[in-house]
């Protein structure tokens, strides 16, 4: 039977803090939320992947603004690592998962990156003022990269068509060729993160992998929110490299 309507909503940071099971409404999670500063909350299609949402949000968030809410997971508990981490981690493969957000169009946005090596973890966000949804999703593997300290065996997971196919499908390579000029004289959108991203890479052994977003899995949920967790923070930096003219490209 084909998902065509989300049953659960949990909302963190919002009027009235909790699960709901409808958006509209006077009991609804919509009526929590809209027009609420710095509103967290998703909706789901069953309350499994509701709480594997919630579990991937901080403790402390969750205490801070739904106390309500700590009964429903068990922090004391690790998060399972993805059986797809566990056999690649056996193989002495450092896991990176990426993801980055827009709030708005443009607007701020954020970025984060989760590394795995054997028993250890590492998570890494940021955010900026004004920027793309592209750039955030290149900068969360720019800086995932940037966190190794000798040379690596890496295995990227991102739900970015736009990072992924542009690295397996050698189109990265071919703009470093043309020195990042497309045809009709048309700059490459994002050189200046391509480039870093690229030192980076041939760096290390490196390998892309392209999940499918804000599915059930656990890695790929815990980067969405911590992306949007950053992209929400105070006195963000500048993103010196976006171009509103990058923009236009992009989108045409």
């Amino acid at each position: 039977m084909t998902k065509t309507k989300k049953q659960y909503y949990i909302v963190v940071r919002g009027r009235k803090p909790g699960l709901y099971t409808t958006w509209f409404g006077r009991d609804g999670a919509s009526e929590q939320v809209e027009n609420f500063d710095e509103a967290i909350y998703k909706g789901f299609y069953n309350k499994e992947d509701a709480l594997i949402w919630l579990r991937g949000v901080s403790e402390d968030i969750v205490r801070k603004h739904a106390p309500n809410l700590l009964e429903l997971v068990d922090y004391t508990t690790p998060m399972k690592v993805d059986d797809t981490d566990i056999e690649l981690l056996k193989d002495g493969k450092i896991i990176m998962h990426t993801d980055g957000c827009l709030l708005g169009s443009p607007g701020a946005g954020g970025f984060a990156t989760i590394l795995r090596y054997q028993n250890r973890e590492k998570e890494i966000s940021g955010g900026f003022q004004e920027t793309t949804n592209n750039r955030m999703e290149i900068m969360a593997c720019i800086e995932g990269l940037r966190a190794l300290k000798q040379k690596s065996s890496v295995i990227v997971f991102s739900d970015s068509r736009y990072l992924v196919d542009s690295i397996n499908n050698k189109w990265i390579y071919k703009w470093r060729n043309s020195k990042w000029v497309k045809s009709k004289n048309r700059k490459v959108p994002n050189a200046d993160l391509w480039r870093t991203l690229l030192e980076l890479i041939e760096q290390h052994d490196v390998e892309f992998r392209w999940i499918r977003g804000h599915n059930i899995d656990k890695s790929n949920q815990r980067c969405d929110f911590l992306a949007r967790e950053a992209a929400q923070r105070e006195n963000l930096p500048l993103d010196t490299g976006f171009n509103k003219d990058d923009l236009q490209s992009t989108l045409f």
